[in-house]
């Protein structure tokens, strides 16, 4: 990669310049996720309910497989069949019977793995050869992908909940507990008759018959873990052997369930159970865990309100060219409608908070596709936010906004007008957080490996605010992915939503 030039070869070269000349296209790239630096408190916060959890690793079986994968390698190595095998080629037979596992379920119309387009060659095949530069190349995808060891995938969670562990310490190559043989017996049960089968004998080239695949995907479905399975799932999901937080953040999940006493509850009724404040619930007393939970979703809805206002900014700066925050402040306001009190403090500040943040969560992504309502779900979320009883976590980065900086400089500003109030608000929590971040992490790129991201929207000329040029629109915000639907789907699946 070429070195860019220095300020003085620029200077020089301006210098000689007989006329205007093309130059080489603009390389650098567009960047934007957490515009305003906001995202990493919603991670810890949900890290103190639902630690060690993803959003994509949500059923029992495919643990158990990859347990059973890695056992299978030391077997076949302890028997002495190839006491001499690489680290690559153990590694590869895990990837050969996880991809195998993968295509059968896509073969039996189960959709609830990842990686069915990857895997779509095979499925018309009537035999595949799990070896040669196909496969490797396949293979090599699928571990950084949409395999289930992939890193977006079951991976990290294969070791945080103690399915897997590291073998003499080597960072690629894995072993089971001893006390999950018992759940992996009761497994490999299923297709005994099979394990003969080179597929689960052999290390290096094997050709697999799709109509063995089928079958044995019949005999492993995704959809029906044992009973060993299962038991073994909760132990490490909200049981003995899981993250104390995790525990408690399972038991909110359960009490919440019960208390809808609803066995067609969605993942977003839930949700909503487990923030609301004590007197809404029915039979249940909120577990420890709900005050954490609710903490979490209130931040969610101040992320989400600062981020649509950001992306409001953008969208009425496209359409009205520069402007100053006097004016910004002036349309919002006139959108909203009505007569508004004369400080900020009776507008947004005082009063009691007890309202769902589930609900202006759900209003702000409304607002985000009907402009005309963006507005008004931006001023209500905001005023849930500053109403929240004030909290405080060691997790918490003031470069990244708290809650608990905002509420302050939120009653610094009490008394002055609603429209003041919102100058303050876009200049310093929008258009100053997204110069800082925007600025750290062109550094950061720069420092490290000479990205070229451009990732500033919004920057002062001398009419005002104005975009960046070649940007049209923000990107539209989105709640941080809480990992509530992947444990609730486990312990659907472990029978234990009671």
């Amino acid at each position: 990669m070429a070195k860019p030039p220095t300020i003085e070869e620029l200077l020089a070269d301006a210098t000689s310049a007989e006329g205007p000349r093309l130059v080489a296209e603009s390389d650098i790239r567009r960047g934007g996720i957490d515009p305003l630096g906001l995202l990493q408190i919603n991670l810890g916060l949900l890290d103190e309910v639902l630690p060690d959890l993803n959003n994509t690793a949500a059923h029992v079986r495919p643990y158990v497989l990859m347990a059973w994968a890695w056992r299978r390698v030391r077997r076949i190595v302890t028997a002495g069949r190839r006491s001499g095998a690489t680290d690559e080629a153990m590694r590869d037979f895990v990837d050969r019977i996880e991809a195998i596992y993968a295509w059968s379920q896509f073969l039996n119309g189960n959709s609830g793995l990842p990686g069915r387009r990857a895997l779509r060659p095979l499925l018309d095949k009537k035999s595949y050869r799990f070896g040669g530069q196909a496969w490797e190349e396949l293979r090599d995808m699928r571990r950084t992908s949409t395999g289930l060891i992939s890193p977006l995938n079951y991976g990290p969670t294969l070791r945080t909940l103690g399915w897997l562990i590291p073998l003499d310490g080597r960072t690629s190559l894995f072993q089971p507990p001893d006390t999950l043989d018992p759940v992996l017996d009761a497994f490999e049960a299923r297709f005994a008759a099979e394990i003969g089968n080179d597929a689960f004998n052999r290390f290096g080239t094997v050709i697999v018959a799709s109509d063995d695949v089928r079958r044995w995907g019949r005999m492993w479905a995704l959809d029906a873990p044992r009973k060993r399975e299962k038991a073994a799932a909760f132990e490490r999901l909200g049981g003995a052997l899981a993250d104390p937080r995790r525990q408690a953040g399972v038991s909110l999940i359960r009490a919440a369930w019960r208390d809808l006493d609803d066995d067609e509850a969605s993942v977003d009724a839930i949700r909503a159970r487990m923030a609301d404040v004590p007197a809404e619930w029915k039979t249940e007393t909120p577990p420890s865990a709900a005050s954490a939970w609710r903490s979490a979703q209130v931040r969610q809805v101040f992320r989400l309100a600062v981020e649509s206002l950001f992306f409001w900014i953008i969208d009425t700066l496209a359409h009205n060219g520069p402007m100053r925050s006097a004016a910004l402040a002036q349309i919002f306001l006139d959108q909203l409608g009505g007569k508004h009190p004369s400080t900020a403090a009776a507008w947004l500040l005082d009063g009691k908070n007890d309202d769902n943040p589930t609900d202006h969560i759900e209003a702000l992504e409304f607002g985000l596709g009907r402009r005309a309502d963006l507005s008004a779900a931006i001023a209500a979320a905001l005023r849930h936010a500053m109403r929240e009883p004030p909290t405080k976590h060691s997790s918490e980065r003031r470069d990244r906004l708290p809650l608990a900086r905002a509420q302050e400089e939120a009653r610094q500003w009490a008394q002055l007008s609603p429209k003041a109030f919102l100058i303050r608000l876009i200049e310093v929590w929008v258009i100053a957080q997204h110069t800082y971040w925007s600025v750290n992490r062109g550094l950061n790129d720069a420092r490290s490996d000479g990205k070229t991201i451009l990732r500033m929207r919004i920057v002062m000329e001398e009419a005002g605010w104005t975009l960046t040029p070649g940007t049209i629109g923000g990107n539209r915000p989105d709640p941080t992915p809480d990992r509530l639907g992947t444990a609730v789907s486990l312990l659907w699946e472990c029978d234990r939503l009671n």
